[in-house]
């Protein structure tokens, strides 16, 4: 018989293994349950990582394709500008953001490369002398010489009704060096030009760029000057006398705004040439003055870095001995020497001459300025074409003005725009 003891010691030990295992099943599911939550926490830890992740993935892919964006409008802006392997370089220089989309547009651009072929039409160089603004002055009854004005000048709304007629016809601004190659020993050879088809390359120069006093009265602009935006820009005597500073008072700021809006008017950043004649001074600036002459030559390499070159018109620009039918040797080196004392230091070394008058000297006198490295030889001819001389290029041009607007109007229609379309009015009857 078991005793009261012994029953109520196995009762104990029965509710000590239930307590046990009572226990034993709380921290089990305790255990499950705090599992579960830290498993779920670390679980959705990962996911908001993984999301935050993603999130931070499409904004770095969204800030990219800004990028990309830009690029390829940057890239556009330069083949508008024949800068083709330019463009290439530009969108292949960031390889974070060169995608599949980036290659199309480097594809896009070769094969353009590739279809284009050398130019061979003629080729064409107008010119320009410094343009009437007011042509009230010019041609008033105060004017210093109103028939010379009617004749060999362009007035400022002409020019500004010619840019876009020339463009289009498909003309784009160019060098001389897109033109022809010169070796270390004076060769010249033609250059091969790829340009789109309908394009065709266009030479521009602007003589006597020295503003004499009597023209300063007349309409016409006072000196160049380097503005508060660090563009050119012209200063002249308005109606009343008063100074201004204008955009539109000479070639040099036309172009250069035109060719900012439309920069397929311009091979690589092509403007034109100043021609500078010593002895009427440089842009409005007397050499023979330091301060001056050092304020010419700021002006002069600002202008080369905007994508105009400056050449030789002479120093004396002048007949007789130096520049005519009786031209001699001791006048030409006369002239020669009194540039290259005066003007060269202002303006830099060149290879380009502009002929007076566009007069063609011959035999020696020609050889002269080949031998004083005068490699382009710029007359005036509106029917010829460039010829290589020898060491040389003898190279026509075209003067734009009222004098061939009238006499050579069909010529001029035909070939670079229509007259009627640009010719000022306010000329007076041309005789």
């Amino acid at each position: 018989m078991v005793s009261g003891d012994t029953m109520n010691k196995k009762t104990n030990n029965s509710q000590k293994k239930v307590a046990w295992v009572l226990i034993l099943v709380f921290l089990i599911i305790s255990t499950s349950v705090g599992g579960f939550f830290w498993i779920k926490y670390e679980i959705d830890k990962k996911n908001n990582n993984n999301n935050n992740n993603n999130q931070q993935e499409i904004e770095k892919e969204k800030a990219r394709e800004v990028k990309r964006v830009k690029l390829i409008d940057e890239a556009s802006l330069l083949v508008s500008g024949y800068f083709y392997q330019e463009a290439i370089d530009l969108l292949k220089s960031d390889a974070d953001i060169y995608n599949d989309k980036m290659k199309s547009e480097v594809k896009k651009i070769e094969d353009f490369v590739a279809q284009l072929k050398p130019y061979t039409g003629r080729i064409e160089q107008v010119f320009f002398h410094s343009l009437i603004v007011y042509p009230e002055l010019a041609f008033g009854a105060t004017s210093s010489e109103p028939q010379g004005y009617n004749y060999w000048m362009t007035t400022e709304l002409e020019f500004q009704r010619m840019l876009p007629l020339l463009m289009e016809r498909g003309y784009v601004l160019v060098h001389i060096t897109d033109l022809y190659d010169v070796d270390a020993q004076g060769n010249v050879t033609a250059k091969d030009l790829y340009l789109p088809q309908g394009k065709r390359p266009l030479l521009i120069s602007v003589d006597n760029v020295g503003y004499p006093e009597s023209r300063k009265k007349d309409g016409f602009a006072s000196r160049l000057i380097i503005d508060e935006k660090n563009e050119i820009s012209a200063v002249i005597r308005n109606l009343e006398g008063k100074e201004i500073v204008s955009r539109t008072a000479e070639v040099f700021p036309i172009v250069d705004d035109f060719v900012k809006e439309h920069p397929e008017f311009s091979y690589r950043g092509a403007k034109g040439m100043v021609g500078i004649t010593g002895s009427w001074g440089v842009m409005g600036y007397d050499p023979k003055i330091a301060a001056e002459a050092a304020e010419a030559k700021k002006i002069a390499n600002r202008m080369k870095e905007m994508g105009w070159v400056f050449v030789s018109h002479s120093y004396t620009h002048a007949g007789g001995i130096y520049f005519s039918e009786n031209s001699t040797i001791a006048g030409i080196k006369e002239d020669t020497e009194l540039f290259k004392k005066w003007i060269v230091p202002i303006i830099g070394d060149s290879n380009v001459f502009i002929a007076p008058f566009g007069v063609t000297l011959k035999g020696d006198l020609y050889q002269y300025f080949i031998d004083e490295g005068y490699t382009f030889y710029l007359n005036v001819d509106r029917r010829s074409q460039p010829k290589i001389l020898g060491k040389s290029v003898l190279m026509p041009r075209i003067n734009l003005d009222g004098f061939v607007m009238n006499r050579d109007k069909e010529y001029i229609t035909q070939n670079f725009f229509d007259v009627d379309k640009v010719y000022d009015s306010r000329r007076p009857v041309f005789q």
